[in-house]
Parts: structure tokens; sequence; C-alpha cells
């Protein structure tokens, strides 16, 4: 019986993904959080590995930029955000600070919560943040969560939303640090369409746009915008796209 694991960003969390579509054919547990970065992402999957039995993991890698605090209080709120624990709060970063400042603005019940949370980000931002610390934090849950997997015998899969690690090419490139962990990767577990590309390129490559509702660029909704004459998907993938990505590349690796 295969029991699969899951985990990652919205691409991977959001009702409509391609691990919610498998859920249709393989006993699957999908431990992803939306606006959650990879550092989470693969702990929730590592804890998971330790703790219970699967014979498959796939890990969608998500922006190397998000991170995620701590705030030493529990802290409760309809935001899904902010993840209340026993006597303490995980705050992920989730997409930019204009994010949570339009909270202020346009959600009252939220207001007070977000300005609360949004003043430690500014704070977090300005003094600790740091692309390095990111990148090794990316990298070196990567090479734990590949190696738990080969302990336990247990097929393994890596893909990322979309081309994330051109970003930080030259960084990590310059840095012996990162060079070192970055050659601890096991690259025959990833999957990536061309060069380096994910999810969103795959997609836009095989005539599937991004979700419609969230283009705000063009009249009518395109679902993508032109950068230098190459398409770019604008926001989540469409449901088409999800279902279609499990069936054409997730299912004929899992048969494999």
């Amino acid at each position: 019986m295969k029991k699969i694991l899951t985990t990652g960003c919205s691409f991977t969390h959001a009702p409509n993904s391609w691990a919610n579509y498998l859920k249709e054919t393989y006993d699957l547990v999908n431990v992803a959080e939306g606006g959650a970065g990879n550092e989470m992402n693969l702990r929730n999957a590592s804890l998971e590995v330790l703790t219970e039995s699967y014979s498959h993991v796939i890990a969608q890698i998500s922006g190397i930029n998000r991170f995620e605090i701590i705030y030493d209080e529990k802290m409760e709120s309809k935001n899904n955000y902010i993840l209340p624990k026993e006597y303490y709060t995980w705050i992920k970063s989730t997409g930019d600070q204009r994010w949570w400042r339009g909270l202020e603005q346009n959600n009252f019940d939220l207001f007070r919560t977000s300005k609360h949370i949004s003043d430690r980000l500014d704070s977090y931002i300005k003094y600790t943040h740091s692309d390095v610390q990111q990148i090794l934090r990316t990298l070196m849950n990567i090479v734990f969560l590949q190696k738990l997997c080969k302990e336990k015998n247990i097929n393994c899969l890596f893909f990322c939303w979309k081309n994330e690690f051109a970003i930080y090419e030259k960084q990590i490139n310059e840095s012996a640090e990162l060079t070192n962990w970055w050659d601890q990767i096991d690259w025959s577990t990833f999957w990536f369409y061309g060069a380096m590309g994910g999810l969103a390129e795959w997609g836009i490559a095989n005539g599937f746009t991004g979700a419609l509702h969230e283009d705000k660029m063009n009249v009518p909704a395109k679902g993508w915008h032109d950068v230098d004459g190459q398409k770019i998907m604008i926001g989540h993938p469409s449901t088409d796209c999800h279902w279609n990505f499990a069936k054409k590349v997730i299912k004929p690796w899992i048969e494999s």
C-alpha cells in the first residue's frame, strides 16, 4: 500500500492543489503550510518521517526568502499565517510586509493582531534577515530530509514552485560553505522543468496559466505576464494546471 507524504507552501496546501488531487487515489497526508517557508515545511515533513511510516515523500520547495519567527506568547487569531502553540506562536512571513500592512487597513477584526506582527517582522527584516542564512536553512533541511528518507528506505521527490534556485545561484557559488551544503544534496531526487524550472514554468510551457482571479495586471485576466519575451505565471497555478501536473508528472513518478 502506497502511503504518500507531501509538503510545501500554498502551491501544495491549496484545496485545488496537485497534492489534494492525489488524495483521490492514494493514502496521502499533506503537511504543507500556505505562506510558510522551506524551513517550516521541510521540518514538518521530517517530523512525520521520524514518527510515522510512509512509502513516498514529495516536497515542494518554496521561496528561499520566506522565513519564520517565534513569539513567546500564545496569540489567538483568525489569521491562517499565525499558528498558536501551547505557550508560544509561530509566525509565517507569507508574501511581504505590504500583505500584513494591508490587513491593518482593510480588515478591522485583524487590525490589532496584524499590526502586532508586522511591527515585529519589520524589525526582523531590518536587523536580522540574511539571504545567506535563508539559503543555508533551505539547503540543510533538504539534506536532512533526504537522509531521513534514505535511512528509512522511503522514495522521495523534490521540486520547486518556480525557478527559485536561479535567484541565489551567484551567492551560492561565491560561498564555500553554501557550496558545500549544495554539494551534499542528492540532485537525483529532484524534478526540474528544463534547467531548474518548477511547477510554474511547467504550467506555462504546457499551455496552462495562473489562477485568473489573482491576475490584477491584465484586463481581461490572462494568468501570466511577459518579461523580456518570456511568459511568467501570475499567482498560483490554475486548477487545470495542478491536476495535470499531478497526472502527468507526480503520478507517473509514484507508479514507477
